[in-house]
């Protein structure tokens, strides 16, 4: 059994994974409980930094605590400049001494395959931090409410592109069809975010020539053709991509533990296996999957791309329920069933940048766009309005995500 520690992310992310494919249904629901690696040989049940006026005690990595202790005498002038990221170091610059602290941290740390992940928590203070080695470690973001800071996420908006991969058991995920498109934004303070829905059969212009539906881009070619296609598009300078098969979705949910969600209304489709009764329910990663993917309803692929960014708005409030401390372990399970060129600082700022936001408030629309033929084909022209809509999600922003 995954332990609580490890159930998290599986829906922020996971959820952004939202898989849409028509044909077969998925067989492979089986449940595997990730490795994750111990911390550090210099775990430190205490460790304490006490200089001037701060001390700040917690459990965890020695560096990792007293990275955190660095980061509040900086920021309140007692102390030098910590090891962190340019942007975040100019943020701390800014604080405010606030007297005397005395902090008790709770942390976690995890290793993803290209180094580590931490957070820490002190009552509304939060800091992150990653590590190549688990031993020095570098601050890359938080919250710092106790010296006067703004929530500090990154020096600009998140904008990632989220791929469902067509991929059915033992098939590879990067070479098959993308057939769920979407684009995901978050304010670098953590205040808002979107979740804009692209239909599959959108007629793009691919950049091997010609034009195609936007579904079959990555088919033989890879994820990064998909990314240069939707930034041609759109005209956003997107960070990179998250991407997943039939299979990891389902394994990510199940090792989650399933989540609640509240289905619109009764569905009996066997080409998706999506049988289901209106309300709120809990649903395990094979149910996730048959929701998506169902498209037989008023608005096709349209209904069906806006159902998607249902279950990541029902995922990213189980995440929430269950705290920041669990984000390093959630990376770490992430890691194993997905795909993604987002650095490990990138995938925890916009984890943790999540954690600000109602997500029944995240703003969850589809492009607007007319069916028609080009050729044999059946595709979707998009219109002028999706095409607004690009244009104000260029800071990171949906400020009229329309009706």
């Amino acid at each position: 059994m995954i332990s609580c520690l490890m159930k998290t992310l599986t829906l922020v992310l996971a959820c952004f994974l939202t898989l849409s494919a028509c044909g077969s249904s998925a067989n492979d629901t089986t449940t595997t409980s990730p490795t994750i690696a111990p911390p550090p040989t210099t775990l430190a049940t205490a460790t304490t930094v006490d200089v001037f006026d701060v001390t700040i005690t917690g459990s965890g990595p020695s560096g990792f605590v007293e990275a955190i202790g660095a980061a509040y005498l900086f920021a309140g002038g007692s102390g030098p400049q910590p090891l962190a990221t340019e942007a975040f170091a100019a943020h701390l610059g800014t604080g405010s001494d606030a007297g005397d602290i005395t902090a008790t941290y709770e942390t976690t740390v995890a290793e993803l395959a290209e180094g580590w992940v931490g957070v820490g928590v002190w009552n509304e203070d939060i800091v992150l931090a990653t590590s190549p080695d688990g031993e020095v470690w570098t601050l890359v973001g938080g919250r710092l409410t106790s010296m006067g800071l703004a929530p500090f996420y990154g020096d600009a908006a998140h904008q990632l592109f989220i791929i469902g991969s067509d991929a059915r058991t033992k098939q590879d995920p990067l070479k098959l069809r993308a057939d769920s498109l979407h684009i995901v934004t978050i304010a670098a303070d953590g205040s808002s975010a979107s979740i804009v829905g692209l239909p599959r059969d959108s007629y793009v212009e691919a950049p091997y020539g010609g034009k195609t539906k936007f579904t079959n881009i990555m088919s033989g070619r890879g994820p990064e053709v998909v990314v240069e296609t939707a930034e041609t598009l759109t005209g956003l300078d997107l960070d990179g991509y998250i991407l997943t098969g039939f299979s990891g979705f389902v394994k990510l949910v199940n090792n989650y533990g399933g989540f609640e969600i509240d289905i619109p209304f009764n569905m009996a489709e066997p080409k998706s296996d999506a049988y289901f009764t209106a309300g709120k329910q809990m649903i395990d990663g094979f149910q996730a999957l048959a929701f998506a993917r169902n498209r037989t309803l008023k608005g096709g692929d349209f209904t069906r791309s806006f159902h998607h960014g249902v279950i990541m708005q029902w995922g990213l409030a189980s995440v929430i329920g269950k705290g920041r401390l669990d984000i390093p372990n959630d990376l770490a399970l992430l890691d194993q069933y997905t795909f993604t060129d987002l650095t490990p600082e990138k995938r925890l700022l916009v984890l943790a940048a999540l954690f600000e936001l109602d997500p029944f408030e995240i703003p969850n629309v589809v492009v607007d766009g007319t069916a028609g033929m080009a050729g044999a084909a059946s595709v979707v022209f998009l219109n002028d309005p999706a095409f607004e809509m690009f244009a104000d999600l260029a800071d990171g922003r949906l400020d009229d995500p329309g009706e």
